[in-house]
């Protein structure tokens, strides 16, 4: 009985498959006794992604970095949102999520509704971006995350010079983005074009490496 116990905490164990027409097949692995979302073929949230949030945020704490209003687009299930109510408890949050499906798995399985001072808006990111800095009175965000991925891939959208001056009219004085991308082959060529891009706007690109990912931090 024991060794079955331990054979089943060691094993991979897919304990929820949905069928979203955003993102395909979307599926929750239990591994290591740990929920992962696997979206695309790639994971999403849980295990190593929660580390590299922890990593970024736990780097403006080091700069004494102000958070007292974060937005995330690509909620996902929350690693984000984790990582900012531990190193700032006080912060409200706006997450946005183009997948009800992942929002609901993120409650379900990933234990979501239990972050306090987070809002859920379903919604695609870009455009939802666009409608925040189209407004007279602008929401001020002293962080803004991007981890906006369908599948493998950041959408377009996110990557053009309009989107990034968009960014800057929704953000405090002293506020930064944190740009998740993938580098490994063949994503690197990408995350380096994209980099040039944001200096273009930012007076401050800063880069952290966290194994197979880059986090772009964009200042003022």
């Amino acid at each position: 009985m024991i060794f079955s116990r331990v054979r089943q905490w060691l094993t991979m164990q897919t304990i929820k498959e949905v069928n979203s027409p955003i993102n395909g097949l979307i599926k929750v692995m239990m591994i290591f006794n740990r929920p992962r979302l696997i979206m695309g073929g790639m994971l999403q949230s849980g295990g190593s992604v929660i580390k590299l949030w922890l990593k970024a945020i736990a780097e403006l704490v080091k700069q004494k970095r102000p958070v007292k209003k974060a937005l995330i687009v690509g909620l996902g299930c929350g690693d984000c949102a984790f990582a900012i109510q531990k190193y700032y408890p006080d912060a409200k949050m706006l997450g946005v999520e183009i997948d009800q499906e992942v929002v609901n798995i993120a409650q379900c399985y990933f234990s979501l509704a239990t972050v306090k001072n987070l809002k859920i808006s379903i919604d695609e990111g870009a455009r939802f971006i666009t409608k925040l800095a189209g407004k007279k009175k602008q929401n001020q965000f002293d962080l803004i995350i991007l981890d906006a991925y369908l599948g493998d891939k950041i959408p377009k959208e996110f990557t053009t010079i309009k989107f990034f001056k968009n960014l800057t009219k929704i953000m405090s004085h002293d506020g930064v983005v944190i740009l998740n991308h993938l580098f490994i082959d063949p994503y690197k060529q990408q995350a380096e074009a994209l980099v040039k891009e944001m200096e273009k706007i930012f007076g401050k690109i800063t880069l952290q490496r966290t194994g197979k990912n880059l986090m772009i931090f964009g200042w003022f």
